[in-house]
């Protein structure tokens, strides 16, 4: 099950750019990002120096993956862009590890169970900034 969700400051990995106020996501998105094997993430939270307020955003997610799979797991993954050497890709990861905690911390306080969230960190030549990818299963 998955979900995609755009955030302030975030964008979707259709390039679609939402708002403040966060949308729930398109039906197709959703049924995508819930696709067994898909690679979708369900959010994609973009850190690139604009203050990103995606809580509200989040819980109407994992309100809508939850509703469709009650007994979904998430995956969030710590993407830093490899750049630089292995021990400052390395560095960047370990400092953005700390938003996924945060993300990851929002997502018990919406009421997923913690052992249902798991962390995993990994570079992407693609990107400039670091990204949270939230993808179920």
């Amino acid at each position: 099950m998955a979900l995609v969700l755009a955030l302030a400051g975030c964008k979707l990995v259709d390039q679609t750019t939402f708002g403040v106020a966060a949308q729930p996501p398109a039906p197709d998105q959703l049924t995508e990002a819930l696709r067994r094997g898909s690679g979708v993430p369900l959010v994609v939270v973009r850190y690139d120096g604009a203050e990103v307020a995606y809580d509200q955003a989040l819980h109407d997610a994992v309100d809508l993956a939850e509703a469709r799979k009650p007994d979904v797991a998430y995956d969030v993954v710590t993407v830093v862009p490899a750049k630089g050497t292995p021990d400052q890709q390395i560095a960047a990861a370990e400092q953005a590890q700390h938003d996924a905690t945060d993300v990851m911390d929002k997502m018990v306080d919406i009421g997923v169970r913690p052992e249902r969230v798991h962390l995993a960190t990994r570079t992407d030549p693609s990107i400039t900034a670091h990204e949270i990818r939230i993808y179920v299963h």
